[in-house]
């Protein structure tokens, strides 16, 4: 057991981790928007959008597998060089992608280069993700947080630099990928006792390709959740002006405040209900959820009230546009978030018990939805469709996992 203080640096450098991760692009967005303008600020929107999508891809949905292997069934060098096949696999679908648009006629050249390079940064975030998964394992998730807070810190800092001296984006995201490898590098190295194993376990490739099978639900599940997620930029994207993709990621910004600040509410508890279930200790594992699943609903109830008093004038303010008229979208948009939060937790739920299996269905009935839904809705009613139609299809996945989750409680023994 960790002591008070060890517990309080953990949810510190957690916290500010994920705030970091959180506002990220609603800082860099801020900057675009004031040097550059909103057709630059609606390049940058689909570009942060594609990158996080692909980067699903890249981290494969192992995270929550590394960290409740707590017997070290897998060792380092196998979720290593797993993740290297997958950022590969990763790099070789943002190619794909890059010139279908760019041969389609959909991108110009300079969206097209903006769209790699984000994804290609993504791919350092993915790269640090499964060393992040290792600290939490070893129960050093506060050492994990302050590895994604300096590699956030410079890599953002350069890149608002860049813009500020150049108000370019591709030398702004080149930049950014360079500043976020070598803080990888040097972090990786200052924290290497803490990546060597007791036992000296050597890579296997049936363990790699083990978790290739084994992790591809949740893999399949996360990369259609995050469809989902974006599904009104995408439709917005194919139908709308750039100025409208700006104005519609303006009010979406604090959608992710609520998912990423309920992840690090939740992710420090993963470990300790892998321990419950393991011992078939039904009220302990129940109670955990209960209690994260009231925490999030707290900070949704925050977010909400303070985007009914000052969440379009601040918004507003901030990025230097009238969003008068998007406040109803704004509130719909909030409320779909603390779904997002839900729907990522019991995610995270189902895969320490190794229920993984059952996700994607869930995901794939709620894409389809997405498809049927999104679009039209945004074609017929604008911005407002699309915000429509992504809290119905957030709010039927979050249905259906609570299903599957409450079903498995129920038949602990």
């Amino acid at each position: 057991m960790r002591s008070d203080s060890e517990n309080g640096r953990t949810y510190l450098w957690n916290s500010i981790g994920g705030m970091l991760n959180a506002g990220q692009s609603v800082v860099v967005l801020m900057v675009i928007n004031r040097c550059m303008g909103l057709n630059a600020s609606g390049i940058y929107s689909i570009a942060f959008a594609t990158g996080n999508l692909f980067l699903y891809l890249g981290n494969y949905g192992v995270r929550n597998v590394q960290v409740s292997d707590l017997e070290e069934q897998n060792s380092l060098s196998d979720y290593v060089w797993h993740r290297a096949l997958t950022v590969f696999l990763m790099a070789a679908a943002t190619a794909v992608f890059c010139m279908y648009c760019f041969g389609s006629g959909r991108y110009s050249a300079q969206k097209t280069i903006v769209v790699a390079l984000m994804c290609l940064l993504k791919c350092t975030d993915c790269v640090e993700e499964v060393f992040e998964g290792r600290l939490q394992q070893r129960g050093r998730l506060d050492l994990a947080g302050k590895l994604m807070t300096i590699r956030l810190l410079v890599s953002i800092g350069g890149m608002i630099l860049v813009i500020l001296l150049t108000k370019d984006l591709i030398l702004s995201t080149s930049a950014a990928i360079l500043l976020a490898g070598i803080s990888i590098a040097v972090m990786l190295r200052a924290y290497a006792p803490h990546w060597l194993s007791p036992e000296g376990k050597r890579v296997q490739a049936g363990h790699i390709l083990g978790l290739m099978k084994s992790c591809f639900p949740v893999c399949l599940s996360n990369f259609l959740a995050f469809y989902m997620i974006n599904a009104p930029k995408y439709a917005i994207d194919a139908l709308m002006e750039e100025t409208e993709q700006a104005r519609y990621n303006f009010i979406a910004m604090p959608v992710f405040v609520i998912q990423l600040l309920g992840m690090f509410v939740y992710q420090p508890v993963l470990v300790r209900m892998t321990l419950d279930w393991q011992k078939n200790d039904r009220k302990a594992f129940a109670g955990q959820l209960r209690k994260i699943v009231i925490w999030i609903e707290a900070i949704t109830a925050v977010c909400l009230a303070g985007a009914w008093l000052a969440g379009v004038p601040v918004l507003s303010i901030l990025y230097a546009t009238d969003l008068s008229d998007l406040k109803t979208e704004l509130m719909m948009i909030l409320a779909g978030g603390a779904f997002l939060a839900l729907n990522a937790f019991l995610c995270a739920v189902l895969t320490i018990i190794r229920r993984q299996r059952v996700i994607p269905a869930v995901y794939i009935a709620g894409a389809l939805s997405c498809l049927l839904l999104v679009r039209p809705m945004t074609a017929s009613m604008g911005i407002l469709g699309g915000v429509l139609g992504f809290d119905l299809t957030t709010a039927l996945t979050a249905v259906l996992l609570s299903a599957l989750v409450l079903r498995e409680i129920h038949g602990m023994r």
